[in-house]
């Protein structure tokens, strides 16, 4: 095992290789891990300010700058906090892009810029919306909701949890190296996209996301989330569909508590006839055998080559990846954020009713739910390709009407 970066007075990480191709993304399009606050009330500015400057000095990570060149790249903590930034009153509801121009800003780590911002939204419906941007270069979803509890807690004026771990996610696959066990090769996957795009050739990328909540509690989810959308794929073409399912590696592979990207991936095949029973096995079956920590093959070379160089590479192949059937791509990738707490997103003057996330701008589709106690919020992104005739609103209105009448009480 590489040993993570040696602390000292100023927080220091060095840059993964999967974080360093997501800058890639990031230039590409716009790759962020971001979240939307919902409730009722007002949180004042400079109150948000105060808080957002307590919880980045316990968790420096979300102060941090890209600094140095190739495999030297570090995340350095600059000592500024995030900045909150009252936003006009806007005309949006919170259930898609529509209406909130601002959220279309990119961060700009490359030109020096931060890795996280707040935006403070009162919204024409009468609720207040929180939105926190991150960047997935240097913050991953678990890594994303810790700071956001801890801003939380910092406007309640509790103790803080705090986190200057500098574990990275090759840190901990090389921990597992030795345990690996030889797998026999899996099918490669087709990647049928899961909506029949309508895009023209050197159309400007754009992706645009759906939220939907669907008002019961849905056992298993994610297998079952996985059967619906492969089914779906599938009144298009036949062939092999599958999609990744990221593992957060906190309490499975190590106790530390980093924003960072400490996260595994796995592909998830769905064959025809699946069961979320078979999936969940197939799911279960492949954590135990550590699959989560097996590296890309040639990960490690990407640590020397520009970003320039590999922008400049991409984007000429975007089109192909995104609207036609690859080898490479998966069908789409599906999140499952865990069981979440409204009052862990409320405070005095504010009733948080829910978080939720804005799946990240990359690939054919990304699906990312959250649990709460009698409900689950759905969010869906693809390709602005994928809705020309409006093929992702008859996806999200369908699922919606699956999940909730599988749901409902007999």
């Amino acid at each position: 095992m590489n040993p993570p970066f040696k602390k000292s007075g100023r927080y220091v990480r060095r840059v993964s290789a999967l974080e360093r191709y997501s800058l890639v993304l990031n230039e590409v399009y716009r790759y962020h891990v971001d979240g939307i606050v919902e409730g009722i009330g007002t949180v004042d500015a400079a109150v948000l300010q105060a808080a957002v400057d307590r919880a980045a000095a316990a968790n420096p990570a979300i102060r941090v700058r890209l600094r140095g060149f190739l495999g030297f790249c570090r995340w350095v903590d600059c000592g500024i906090a995030p900045r909150v930034r009252p936003m006009p009153p806007a005309d949006w509801d919170g259930n898609s892009e529509r209406g909130a121009p601002f959220l279309l800003e990119r961060l700009e780590p490359m030109r020096g810029g931060p890795v996280a911002d707040i935006l403070l939204v009162p919204c024409s419906d009468g609720k207040t919306r929180l939105v926190f941007r991150t960047l997935h270069a240097a913050i991953d979803g678990r890594g994303f909701l810790h700071w956001v509890q801890e801003v939380f807690r910092a406007l309640r004026g509790e103790p803080l949890l705090g986190s200057d771990s500098t574990l990275i996610d090759l840190d901990i696959q090389d921990q597992y190296r030795e345990q690996l066990p030889e797998e026999p090769k899996a099918a490669p996957v087709s990647c049928l996209p899961v909506l029949q795009p309508a895009h023209k050739a050197g159309e400007a990328l754009q992706f645009i996301w759906r939220r939907i909540i669907v008002n019961n509690n849905v056992s298993q989810l994610l297998p079952k989330t996985a059967v619906f959308l492969a089914a779906w794929a599938r009144r298009n073409a036949k062939g092999e569909v599958g999609f990744t399912i990221p593992v957060d590696y906190r309490g499975l592979r190590t106790q530390e508590m980093g924003l960072g990207n400490l996260t595994g991936y796995l592909r998830l095949n769905v064959p025809e006839g699946a069961t979320p029973r078979n999936l969940m096995q197939q799911l279960t079956q492949r954590i135990r055998a550590f699959a989560d920590c097996r590296q890309y093959p040639g990960i490690r070379t990407l640590l020397w080559i520009p970003v320039w160089y590999m922008v400049r590479r991409l984007r000429p192949q975007v089109d192909t990846v995104l609207y036609q059937v690859t080898p490479a791509l998966p069908t789409g990738g599906i999140v499952s954020m865990g069981n979440m707490n409204a009052e862990a997103y409320s405070c005095p003057g504010f009733q948080g009713h829910m978080i939720y996330g804005i799946p990240g701008a990359v690939g054919k589709m990304n699906v990312v739910f959250l649990n709460y106690p009698g409900f689950v919020t759905v969010t869906f992104c693809t390709p602005a390709g994928y809705n020309q005739t409006g093929q992702l609103d008859e996806l999200v209105s369908a699922y919606r009407q699956h999940f909730s009448a599988a749901a409902a009480p007999a």
